[in-house]
């Protein structure tokens, strides 16, 4: 195996600096840095006064250069994951490395297995679990990684390694800041302390960046955040119930949108799915002008399908065809006969096709996953709600669809079991407060929004009375008609808006009222939105 097989991205001098600012372990304790690389964070932490520090290091050039950085400190030639001292440590600290299990050295991917129980992972889910068995009782493990263990359903072993062994007391969330060079991941740094806790009477204190800025900046932000206790330009300040269930996607988003409404899932109301994924759209798209070449046979295999491009907020623009190959069709020659003319298109990408991934019952004229296609074929004419899975726009695009259309694998289809909820649904899951709702269930991915089934399938959605619920859906409607007119719909979208959350103000005004005796909205909206 050899020693450079995971690249090394240098941790910005101000980025380390900060994070040792944030330790309170004594001067006097053991301290380790997992991957010291050239001895940024060991030379901040001899600077900070930390007098026993140990460096590990795979690499044998990086490591020779960290001892030169600090002679003061022991620097180890070895892989962390083979690591196992005599002893236990105050403060483990530093920038472990990244890398999916796929892109490991088979070595290095097993201990990574071995640790995370999935070889579906990234290794520095090993370097956190690894690190945390290795503090003493108090112990703090502050690490910068990239934000998906919050949210990964393979990290959940790391999510209970944590409620199970200590507490989070910091999460400083960066989101797709450029402190690395060439380099963007969606990063947090988290300071976690070891020990028995009862977790549901713990806070997490939270800064979350508001905008790009400079490593020195993110520095000297962060801890005036903390300083103060309070938001700043750059970065919002606050303090939160610690996360209690590993089972859940955590988030840096304070919970919105839990305004003790009667509600149910969204998977009572409609099925949730997702696309089907052909695995290589080059060979299957076709365009319109190619369409009068195919024989009757041939273009029943033609569908309409809606991609993520095609979702504009509130209606679907556009759509593509494709060649849609059933899995029942398996005999190469038999396609050839059939369907000459698709046979020969495809055929020009045969080679790199039959490089793909393909379950093994599959020939490689296949597609790679036909999800769902047995309800989608079934209900192929009823209506359906779209939304790309993963988006930047600042709205979400849950897009209405007339029926004859079948989503591709960048996309998600909703569709109610009562065509009667279609426009309700679509109007509910496009306003902002939905959207706030959502990103703060764990529906974040950096800059980006991520729609997904599960989470999808159990966002809560509000019970309101008949009369809220027309005029939700009469408001959609009148806005998709609108769209598709080429016209402006704006105005409608802000009435939408306030239907929805007078609401749901009402609904919490009820309550707090029988509470708190305030006697008209009007009061209550003051006190809620902070105006005198």
């Amino acid at each position: 195996m050899g020693e450079e097989s995971i690249a090394f991205v240098e941790t910005p001098k101000p980025i380390a600096e900060l994070m040792v600012e944030l330790a309170s372990a004594p001067r006097d304790g053991l301290v380790l840095d997992t991957g010291c690389g050239r001895g940024v964070f060991l030379k901040a932490l001899i600077e900070k006064g930390y007098k026993k520090c140990i460096g590990i290091e795979l690499d044998r050039k990086l490591s020779e250069e960290a001892r030169k950085v600090c002679p003061s400190c022991e620097v180890i030639t070895a892989d962390y994951l083979d690591y196992s001292p005599p002893f236990k440590f105050d403060l483990i600290i530093g920038n472990p490395p990244y890398a999916h299990f796929n892109q490991l050295p088979r070595e290095i991917a097993e201990k990574v297995s071995a640790l995370t129980k999935t070889k579906k992972g990234d290794i520095y889910y090993a370097f956190i679990i690894k690190s945390i068995d290795l503090l003493k009782p108090g112990g703090e493990l502050i690490y910068i990684v990239p934000y998906h263990f919050f949210y990964n359903t393979y990290a959940r072993v790391v999510r209970e390694k944590i409620l199970k062994s200590g507490k989070l007391e910091i999460v400083i969330d960066l989101d797709e800041v450029r402190l690395f060079r060439g380099e963007s991941p969606e990063t947090i740094i988290f300071k976690f302390r070891k020990g028995k806790y009862d977790i549901s009477s713990e806070k997490i204190r939270l800064v979350v960046i508001k905008r790009n800025a400079t490593a020195k900046e993110v520095r000297e932000g962060v801890l005036k955040a903390l300083r103060e206790e309070a938001s700043t330009e750059l970065f919002d300040y606050s303090v939160i119930e610690h996360y209690r269930d590993a089972g859940e996607a955590w988030s840096t988003l304070p919970l919105q949108g839990d305004m003790e409404f009667p509600s149910v899932p969204l998977s009572r109301l409609a099925k949730v799915g997702v696309g089907i994924v052909s695995g290589f759209d080059r060979a299957f798209i076709v365009r319109e002008d190619e369409l009068s070449g195919f024989t009757e046979e041939e273009r029943r295999l033609i569908k309409k399908f809606i991609k993520s491009k095609n979702c504009r907020r509130f209606i679907v623009e556009g759509f593509e065809y494709y060649i849609l190959i059933p899995d029942e069709i398996r005999d190469e020659r038999m396609l050839a006969e059939v369907y000459p003319n698709i046979y020969r298109k495809i055929s020009e990408f045969k080679e790199p096709m039959e490089k793909r991934y393909l379950p093994r019952n599959k020939k490689w004229f296949n597609w790679q996953a036909l999800r769902n296609y047995g309800f989608l074929m079934e209900n192929l004419e009823k209506r359906r709600i779209y939304v790309p899975t993963l988006d930047r726009k600042p709205y979400n695009r849950f897009s209405l669809a007339e029926g004859g259309y079948l989503p591709s694998g960048d996309v998600l289809f909703i569709q109610p079991y009562d065509e009667n909820d279609l426009y309700f649904l679509l109007g509910y899951l496009n306003s902002s407060f939905f959207r706030r709702y959502y990103l703060s269930h764990g529906g974040r991915r950096g800059g980006r929004v991520s729609f997904t089934q599960r989470l999808l399938e159990k966002a809560e959605i509000p019970l309101f009375d008949e009369d809220v619920k027309r005029r939700i859906s009469v408001k959609a409607e009148e806005i998709v008609r609108r769209l598709r007119q080429k016209k402006d719909a704006s105005e409608l979208e802000d009435e939408l808006e306030r239907i929805i959350l007078d609401a749901l103000m009402m609904r919490r005004f009820l309550k707090e009222r029988r509470k708190r005796k305030e006697h008209t909205l009007d009061e209550y909206l003051k006190r809620f939105s902070g105006k005198k």
